[in-house]
């Protein structure tokens, strides 16, 4: 038996323990499908919502950058063109936010060490389930709630956090065990309520800025947030990013709810709905609409290429799943492959390959976001449940959640291994831009 086979082995001995069931298609305990049903934001405390859980991650870094305790593989490079501008990463740091959607907690995970640095309660009743989660190109999260219209941001680094209790010191969580009360963080800068009209905030996405070509910084200092909730019509609003006051609010024309949200270099809107089997753009400049309809229905998760194209991934029983890569100068809709085995949330990365989260069976789906086509639609992960997110980190790794494991997975992009792992997540239901790297993607583009 070699190296890589006993990793997976212990991989999935972690994993297969304390795994939970699934509820299909994002089941609020006690409600019903959350397609169809009236929903209501009441529920217990988030002192007694869950326990807090312990982040382990299958190896630990070294000062020589090699890893102990794990195997050791030959792992890809990372992609080219990663480091400055055109193409460059632009911090020094590097986070995936992750909600523990039932425990009402968003956690703060170190990509490159995989350790869970930070878990911060975001609501004080659990049943808002915060879930959708975008980084801006500060590292900040702003985090949506699915069954309340609620909006949260918390800072990525202490030197951005306020010392509301003028104590001297930032008052903040150091890990998974350190969950602070509910508005007693100083890392949690601001939430905000919207109007109730029956759903939560299932879209959220920031605005990118402008990079200095001489300093590779953004030279927005503060960018907007856009938000998206249903029901008919569609809630669109804009938020101030500092301090969470609205801005903008456009209705969309709409008889569904909305799944995914994403942005594009000039700061536009993409927003789709469900079951309503739209797509529709909000301009950034006149907050004009404009509509589209998807072919096969039902857009699961969305992600954007660096030519600031949506991406839909499609999750309709019955009827197929797909993926799409909308042409907003054609206004039509490509397919790229697909087949019957639900996709869900997704991501694209910066060498061109998009990476889709897969169920029945479980799996990671790549397709070739260049020429349109299916690459491999059963990249094997070992112990998976209900693999709902995608994200790509700063380095290029890809990292899978979980929500029935309650966990996630970093992926080697080239040779499809896991090279890392984190557990003791609490039913994490997040598929969005978890590491702002597709933002960085459309504002940034390799060049």
């Amino acid at each position: 038996m070699d190296k890589l086979e006993l990793s997976l082995i212990a991989i999935v001995s972690v994993a297969g323990v304390g795994l939970l069931g699934c509820a299909d298609d994002g089941v609020r305990p006690g409600s019903g499908d959350d397609e169809t049903s009236g929903l209501t934001t009441v529920g217990p405390e988030a002192g007694d919502s869950g326990e807090t859980g312990t982040s382990t991650s299958t190896s630990t870094s070294t000062d020589d950058g090699s890893e102990e305790g794990a195997s050791k593989f030959d792992l890809a490079p990372i992609p080219d063109g990663m480091q400055g501008c055109g193409g460059e990463t632009m911090s020094d740091f590097s986070y995936i936010w992750i909600a523990n959607s039932t425990q009402g907690t968003v956690s703060k995970i170190e990509t490159v060490s995989t350790v869970e640095e930070g878990r911060y309660a975001v609501t004080s009743d659990s049943s808002m389930q915060p879930s959708r989660t975008s980084v801006n190109q500060y590292g900040d999260v702003a985090v949506g709630h699915r069954f309340s219209p609620r909006v949260t941001k918390v800072a990525a680094l202490e030197e951005n956090c306020v010392d509301k209790n003028n104590n001297g010191m930032i008052d903040t969580s150091s890990g998974p065990d350190d969950v602070r009360p509910y508005d007693e963080d100083e890392c949690v800068l601001w939430t905000i309520d919207l109007p109730y009209n029956g759903q939560g905030t299932r879209a959220v996405a920031w605005e990118g800025g402008t990079i200095d070509p001489e300093t590779c910084e953004n030279t927005i200092p503060n960018p907007r947030l856009w938000v998206g909730y249903s029901s008919n019509p569609l809630q669109v609003y804009r938020l101030d990013g500092e301090t969470g006051a609205v801005l903008d609010n456009v209705q969309v024309a709409s008889t569904g709810y909305v799944y995914g949200g994403a942005v594009n270099a000039e700061g536009d809107f993409w927003v789709s709905d469900r079951s309503g089997g739209t797509l529709s753009r909000v301009d950034a400049e006149t907050l004009e609409v404009n509509t589209y309809s998807v072919p096969a229905s039902k857009a699961y998760g969305m992600g954007m290429d660096e030519n600031g194209h949506p991406w839909l991934a499609t999750h309709s029983v019955g009827v197929g799943d797909y993926v799409y890569r909308f042409d907003p100068e054609l206004e039509t809709f490509v397919s790229a492959g697909g087949t019957s085995g639900r996709y869900r949330g997704m991501n694209i990365d910066r060498e061109g390959r998009a990476w889709v989260a897969g169920n029945s069976p479980c799996r990671l789906a790549l397709f070739d976001a260049v020429a349109e086509v299916e690459i491999n639609d059963a990249i094997e992960l070992p112990g998976c449940v209900d693999p709902v997110g995608v994200s790509v980190d700063r380095d290029g790794y890809v990292w899978v959640v979980d929500r029935g494991a309650s966990l996630a997975w970093k992926v080697d992009p080239n040779f499809h291994i896991i090279v890392g792992m984190v557990s003791g997540l609490v039913n994490p239901y997040t598929y969005s831009d978890m590491t702002g790297q597709g933002l960085n993607l459309v504002v940034n583009p390799p060049g």
